[in-house]
C-alpha cells in the first residue's frame, strides 16, 4: 500500500526498522523502486545519507562518504559497444567524438538520496491532488511534495523533475567557465542569493501566490559588468507570463525591468554554447515541447561528484582541452525515467527533439540531449549531483555543456575556489522585490 511508505520519513527511521518495512510496498513515496536489480549492480533504497561524515563541520566543503570506492570498470572507446544499452546516445557521441581521452569511469551505486521527513509528509498529503493545468503552462492542487510520484505521462515526469526538492534556498557563487580549444578559461562570477517558493516550509497552496522561485545575483566577473544587480521572479503557472526580470546597472544607477530573453537563444558569456533553457538541465516553459515518456531504464550517469565538488579540486584540475577531467568524474548504474520533447505546431524553439533522463531517486535531470534536424545529438549537457547531507538536498555541484560542432565547452557552478551553497540562507519575500535592489548595490 502506497501510504506505508511513511519510511520515507527516513531521516527517523533506524536502519533495522526500514528492512522490516521495505517489503511492504514496491515503491517509495518519490516512486522510485524500493529494491535493487537482479544482478544486484543497484542497490535497495535505505534512505539515503540521513547524517553527515563524523567529520564534517557546516559550511565546509562535503567530505566524500563512498572515498573508499574504487572504480569497477573505465568505458572508453575501445570498449563502449559492450555497454552500448546503458549508455546514453549522449555519452556514445562523446567517446566516438574524443576517442583518445574521454572515458567514463564507473563505480558501486551509492543511492545516496535522502529527503527532510516534511517532504514525505508533504507528498502524502496532497498524494493524488496535484493537476497539470492551462494546457501544461502550471501546475495545481500541491506544495512542497512531490506532485506524481507514478507519472502516467511525459509531462507529469517533467513536473516532478521543475519542482524537484532543491531545499528552501542559498545562498553561494553562481561561477561559469568558457573554454577555448586549448584548455584556458574565462570565469564569470556573480553572489548568488535564491529562494525556492514551492520548497519553502513557509509555502502554502494559500499564500504560494504563483511564485516558484526568487533570485537576486552580484555580479563579480567579468570586470566590465562587476556591479550588475539581477533579480528574478519565475512563476509556477506561465500560461501569462514565465518570469520577471529586473536589472540594476552601476554606470545608470536605477533599476529597470528587464527584456525577456528567448528560451533557445545562447546564454550570455558562452560564446553560443549553452542556450538559455539548458539552464538546470531544463528552464524553458513546458509548453514549447510535447513530452512523452518512454520509461525507465539503467543506465550508467553522474553520480556522487564529491571529487568534482571538493574545495581541494581546483578549477584549473576540472578543465582541460575538449572536455572536463573525466577522471575526477564519478559514474553509477541507476534507473532513470526517459522523457522525450518534441517542439510543438506553432514553437519556433531551434530543436525539434531533445531527451532528458531523470533519476527515480531525486526527479533530478542527470543529463540531457538535444538533437539536430539530422536526428544526431548536436548538443549534450550533464549535471553531477550530490547529497549536500547537511541539507537532505541532492543538487548539482557541476554543470558540464558540450556543443559537438566545437572543441569548446561551458560550464556551469564551477565554485570550487569560491565556497559551497549555504542551505540554511534564509530571507522573506520582502528581501526579493524591485525597490531593494539599489539598496543592495551600496551594501
Amino acid at each position: 500500500m502506497y501510504q506505508l511508505i511513511l519510511l520515507a520519513l527516513l531521516a527517523s527511521l533506524p536502519v533495522g526498522l526500514f528492512a522490516e518495512t521495505q517489503n511492504k510496498s514496491e515503491l517509495s513515496f518519490f516512486g522510485a523502486q524500493l529494491s535493487g536489480n537482479a544482478e544486484g549492480s543497484i542497490p535497495p533504497w535505505q534512505g539515503g545519507i540521513v547524517t553527515p561524515p563524523a567529520h564534517y563541520k557546516p559550511g565546509d566543503w562535503h567530505p566524500d562518504p563512498f572515498a573508499s570506492d574504487a572504480p569497477l570498470l573505465t568505458i572508453d572507446q575501445s570498449n563502449a559497444a559492450q555497454y552500448r544499452d546503458k549508455l546514453s546516445a549522449g555519452h556514445q557521441a562523446m567517446l566516438a567524438r574524443y576517442p583518445e581521452s574521454y572515458r567514463l569511469r564507473i563505480f558501486p551505486s551509492r543511492r545516496s538520496v535522502s529527503y527532510p521527513a516534511a517532504i514525505a509528509e508533504q507528498t502524502l498529503k496532497y498524494q493524488g491532488q496535484a493537476r497539470v493545468v492551462d494546457d501544461g503552462a502550471g501546475i495545481a492542487g500541491i506544495v512542497r511534495g512531490i506532485p506524481f510520484p507514478q507519472p502516467e505521462n511525459g509531462e507529469q515526469a517533467i513536473w516532478n523533475m521543475r519542482l524537484s526538492y532543491k531545499g528552501g534556498g542559498y545562498r553561494g557563487y553562481f561561477t561559469t567557465a568558457l573554454t577555448a580549444k586549448d584548455g584556458s578559461y574565462e570565469l564569470g562570477v556573480s553572489a548568488h542569493e535564491i529562494e525556492y517558493m514551492y520548497g519553502d516550509p513557509r509555502s502554502t497552496l494559500e499564500n504560494l501566490n504563483n511564485i516558484k522561485t526568487r533570485a537576486v545575483m552580484y555580479t563579480l566577473r567579468p570586470a566590465k559588468n562587476a556591479g550588475t544587480l539581477y533579480l528574478y521572479h519565475f512563476l509556477l503557472n506561465s500560461r501569462d507570463e514565465e518570469r520577471r526580470n529586473w536589472a540594476y546597472s552601476p554606470g545608470k544607477r536605477r533599476v529597470k525591468r528587464s527584456s525577456m530573453i528567448s528560451h533557445d537563444q545562447p546564454m550570455s558569456g558562452s560564446d553560443g554554447i549553452h542556450i538559455w533553457d539548458q539552464g538546470d538541465m531544463w528552464l524553458g516553459p513546458i509548453t514549447e515541447f510535447n513530452w512523452t515518456l518512454l520509461g525507465k531504464r539503467e543506465m550508467y550517469v553522474p553520480y556522487n561528484a564529491y571529487q568534482l565538488h571538493s574545495g581541494a579540486t581546483a578549477v584549473d584540475d576540472i578543465v582541460q582541452p575538449k572536455h572536463i577531467n573525466q577522471d575526477l568524474a564519478r559514474y553509477e548504474l541507476h534507473r532513470v525515467w526517459v522523457v522525450e520533447a518534441t517542439r510543438r505546431e506553432g514553437s519556433s524553439h531551434r530543436y525539434q527533439r531533445r531527451r532528458y533522463y531523470l533519476d527515480e531517486d531525486s526527479w533530478r535531470v542527470m543529463f540531457a540531449e538535444h538533437y539536430d534536424e539530422r536526428g544526431e545529438v548536436h548538443r549534450f549537457s550533464e549535471a553531477h549531483h550530490i547529497n549536500y547531507y547537511d541539507a537532505k538536498v541532492f543538487y548539482t555541484t557541476l554543470d558540464t555543456y558540450y556543443k559537438l560542432d566545437t572543441e569548446r565547452y561551458y560550464l556551469r557552478h564551477v565554485d570550487n575556489d569560491y565556497s559551497p551553497f549555504d542551505f540554511s540562507f534564509d530571507q522573506n519575500a520582502s528581501y526579493y522585490i524591485p525597490g531593494r535592489l539599489k539598496m543592495k548595490a551600496k551594501r
